[in-house]
């Protein structure tokens, strides 16, 4: 008895994404029992179809193929990240076919395959196959199998990445899809951002996983600059950010900005002078000026500094930030720590809490200043400090101008 003759379509989804699976399908109608032709007319590259047609025509697929007399067959198949890894995506793509194909000659043995049609122009061979397939460029806007396949393809990916935004938010899955948009790039700054579902062998997140996790440091003056940038720099890639506006008088501040770019040389370490807006230091501390060491006019000066760096680490995509600040013995730590977390929650930083006195990191520094000769001052470089020269106010009046 002769068997009535079905054609299947097969089409993919997610080649070139960052992370997630690569899904195909494979797709025919019931050479006797017809889809609508309102349907069949409706069908097209499911990237051409607006997300509301194609998650329509989707839903209409799949109900077709559950009914008694099914109009529709279809195969899906799904090759995970780690495959794509091991195998690379071109064999993982025929992979995610072949369980497609295996899938819906399953459901159609009573039918005689009288042809396979596969978008593109890779020309895989399949075992499960009498005779090799058609490859067909545009193939998904041209053949409605292949168009179909597409469809149920891309959204049943789509819909797998949006259940894993649940779990990752941040990458932005549930509308880039995994693909590597500017929002999913600027999430990848370090290995430690890289997750279970991201493809490690493609080149942007090898890059990632081959280098250091970038970082910020406020840098307060050379010798506080010494202990953090010889540790941090093993297992960070750090960028030395230089604002001190607090220093006075001007040549003051020019002698401390050349002992830390000395560090920052002999480190090989990149360093950002900020600028020196004198003005600011002082509508920050206004009605301050008096009160004592470590009180309200440190903290202002401390949060003046803290949430320019922040504001640096946004605007260059840095996630890890901190300061020097916690080098020497005469700043409060916890008050410090407190204005850190403040300035982080603001662009989602995230602030390393290392207190760089720790373990001898106050005689570290002291050492090294001595073997390098770096200038080491000897107030903290406000003129209201206990410590300024002869505690003298004359530059108050002159308005610090420099």
């Amino acid at each position: 008895m002769k068997r009535t003759k079905i054609k299947i379509g097969i089409d993919e989804a997610g080649r070139g994404p960052w992370a997630g699976p690569v899904v195909a399908c494979a797709l025919g109608f019931h050479p006797e029992n017809k889809p609508a032709k309102d349907l069949l007319e409706r069908l097209n590259d499911s990237k051409k179809l607006t997300e509301k047609k194609r998650e329509r025509l989707y839903s209409e697929l799949i109900e077709l193929s559950i009914w008694e007399a099914p109009q529709v067959f279809f195969g899906v198949g799904v090759v995970d990240n780690y495959m794509i890894d091991e195998i690379n995506i071109a064999q993982a793509n025929k992979e995610a076919m072949r369980r497609a194909l295996v899938e819906i000659q399953r459901k159609i043995s009573q039918f005689e395959l009288t042809s396979v049609v596969i978008d593109g122009r890779d020309n895989y061979e399949f075992e499960e196959l009498k005779q090799p397939p058609l490859y067909i460029v545009w193939g998904d806007a041209k053949v409605k199998e292949i168009g179909a396949a597409s469809i149920i393809a891309k959204v049943f990916r789509d819909k797998l990445m949006a259940q894993y935004a649940t779990l990752y938010p941040q990458y932005g899955f549930a509308t880039n899809a995994g693909y590597g948009t500017q929002k999913h790039k600027q999430k990848l700054q370090s290995p430690n951002h890289i997750i279970g579902i991201h493809r490690s062998s493609y080149k942007p997140i090898k890059e990632v996983l081959g280098k250091k996790p970038k970082l910020l440091l406020h840098v307060c003056c050379g010798p506080d600059a010494t202990v953090p940038l010889m540790d941090l720099k093993k297992d960070y890639d750090v960028t030395a950010f230089w604002y001190d506006p607090n220093i006075q008088p001007k040549k003051e501040y020019d002698k401390r900005m050349h002992a830390f770019a000395k560090v920052c040389d002999i480190e090989w370490v990149k360093w950002i002078e900020g600028e020196y807006d004198v003005k600011n230091f002082f509508k920050r501390i206004k009605w301050l000026e008096h009160t004592p060491e470590k009180w309200e006019k440190c903290t202002e000066c401390y949060d003046m500094r803290l949430d320019r760096t922040a504001k640096l680490a946004r605007e260059m995509w840095i996630t890890y930030w901190t300061s020097t600040l916690n080098t020497s013995p005469h700043k409060d730590l916890e008050k410090m720590f407190a204005l850190w977390e403040k300035n982080s929650l603001r662009g989602n930083l995230e602030f390393l809490k290392i207190a760089f006195r720790k373990n001898g990191g106050f005689q570290r520094s002291v050492d090294y200043t001595k073997e390098h000769n770096i200038y080491r001052q000897d107030y903290c470089g406000c003129v209201y400090s206990d410590t300024f020269p002869g505690n003298e106010r004359k530059w108050a009046k002159k308005g610090f101008s420099g």
